[in-house]
């Protein structure tokens, strides 16, 4: 459904605001109304003009035209702390928590109570209390925010911004860290608050979780709206018409398993968390691992790349033993990892996106002594052409570069390390819908040349649409192997619930 068209006053509106920076208009006459008590989703692909808009209303860029106005009174946001002195906070999906503090000093951070000689320790630990009460959450005040969990370090993000007593929430990727159990507490949470009157702008690329908490949508297109709540349907498939137009599968999927096994795992065991996992995995096909957070997804994969030593078992590559004793041994049998955090393991950011390529397998561009600059050229912007990443990222720095592109410069350096085997951790994790289906294109290409592909998701429904077959993990251990197809999402929700439950 649509929302039928308003006539009382919007908490928050941006009535054709517009800012050019030079060479780009990043918002041109853009219009967004948020009501009271209603969560509003704003999507749109990478650079369609999102953060721009949030940011103006958070004071961080100033408008070129256009107005702000809260509660029908038009005001000029000068800088972030006029923002939140007129009620407007964020949470975003990078934390700015200090771990070594409590939670009650983290959740009144630059506005301690009392004076500069004299802090209301007592009082800050009630108004945190209250707050956190409000949210109707379990939190102890006095508790030290680095050893809490990464869903209630978020709740705390929350709090935060809710202690400001603020009208309008702008919630930026608040779950890419979390589980499913964890976001399912987090949408319990931000429905209180929409059931006690506030404001909030929600922004996620996951927009199985966005048509089940907003109200409505507005999506951005090249800087503009294209599509209003009026005209928007909550639903993934006139999200993504609206963001992309039309597509003819939101999952495209081309099957080209063959018999020849590439990869076997068997009873493999390593210290950290992998407990016996077994499986094989075929050249063309893709075998998706299923699970929630901590069941042993990732560590499997870091074993198999040679990250996390073997305490037992045999892993097999191309029909052959192999013992990889760290990723260089395995980059050198034709395994690829694209890690589940490109920014942190992934990616060279004081590199641009041609060195960030060809990193991998430097022997392929001469001697050391006389590396060809011209063949790295060659055949790093080969690359950069088929896998339509922009053609700036041959130059520029990849911290630079959309995340999208991002995620394709990391498997483009293992296709030019002549990789065999590629294990995809949250391959699509924060990247927009045009993105995502960039990088299903991309695996349907890697299984049509014959290489196996091994899909950590926790995205059930792209999971269970990308994969030939999924295993699902529980405590480092495969429990079920079967064709997607024999799935239902329920199975896979089950299968987490149950994992949880025994843990």
């Amino acid at each position: 459904m649509t929302r039928a068209p308003r006539t009382d006053t919007p908490a928050w509106e941006a009535s054709d605001l517009t800012k050019v920076f030079p060479g780009v208009v990043a918002n041109d006459a853009v219009n967004l109304k948020v009501y009271p008590g209603e969560i509003h989703g704003l999507l749109g692909e990478n650079g369609c003009g999102k953060s721009t808009l949030i940011k103006a209303l958070m004071g961080v860029h100033q408008p070129d035209g256009g107005a702000i106005l809260r509660d029908g009174v038009e005001l000029r946001i000068a800088d972030p702390t006029a923002a939140r002195k007129a009620g407007v906070a964020a949470v975003f999906q990078e934390f700015s928590l200090i771990p070594t503090l409590s939670v009650a000093e983290n959740v009144h951070l630059g506005r301690l109570p009392g004076s500069t000689l004299k802090i209301d320790w007592a009082g800050m630990k009630a108004r945190a209390r209250e707050v956190l009460t409000r949210l109707n959450v379990e939190i102890d005040p006095e508790a030290v925010v680095g050893e809490l969990s990464v869903a209630d370090q978020q709740l705390v993000e929350i709090a935060k911004a809710i202690a400001t007593d603020a009208t309008m929430l702008i919630l930026d990727e608040p779950t890419t860290a979390l589980g499913l159990d964890e976001i399912a507490e987090l949408h319990r949470v931000l429905k209180g608050l929409k059931a006690q009157g506030t404001a909030m702008v929600y922004i996620s690329h996951r927009l199985d979780e966005v048509v089940d908490l907003v109200d409505c949508v507005t999506v951005m297109k090249d800087g503009r709206v294209v599509s209003t709540p009026e005209a928007t349907p909550v639903s993934i498939e006139a999200i993504v018409g609206a963001m992309i137009g039309e597509v003819s599968e939101h999952y495209p999927k081309s099957p080209s398993v063959t018999q020849e096994v590439a990869l076997e795992l068997r009873d493999v065991t390593t210290a950290n968390r992998v407990n016996g996992a077994s499986f094989t995995v075929h050249r063309g096909e893709v075998l998706g691992l299923g699970g929630v957070l901590g069941s042993g997804r990732t560590e499997i994969v870091r074993a198999i790349f040679g990250v996390d030593p073997l305490t037992g078992g045999e892993v097999f590559v191309g029909g052959e033993p192999v013992r990889f004793r760290s990723p260089h041994d395995a980059v050198a049998a034709g395994v690829a990892l694209v890690p589940e955090n490109r920014k942190a393991d992934g990616l060279f950011f004081n590199f641009a996106g041609l060195q960030n390529i060809s990193v991998s397998k430097l022997d392929r561009l001469g001697p050391s002594a006389a590396m060809s600059l011209g063949r790295e050229r060659a055949l790093g912007r080969d690359l950069i052409g088929k896998l339509e990443i922009t053609p700036a990222a041959e130059e520029r720095l990849v911290g630079l570069l959309s995340g999208g592109n991002q995620q394709k410069i990391v498997i483009a350096r293992w296709l030019f390390a002549e990789a065999r085997v590629f294990l995809l951790d949250e391959p699509t994790q924060g990247i927009d819908v045009g993105a995502k289906i960039a990088v299903y294109r991309l695996i349907n290409e890697l299984t049509a040349a014959g290489h196996a592909v091994v899909l950590i998701s926790s995205d059930h429904d792209e999971l269970m649409a990308i994969s030939d077959r999924i295993a699902i993990v529980r405590q480092g251990r495969v429990t079920d192997i079967r064709a997607a197809e024999a799935f239902e999402k329920s199975d896979l929700v089950r299968a987490s619930a149950e994992r949880e439950k025994a843990a």
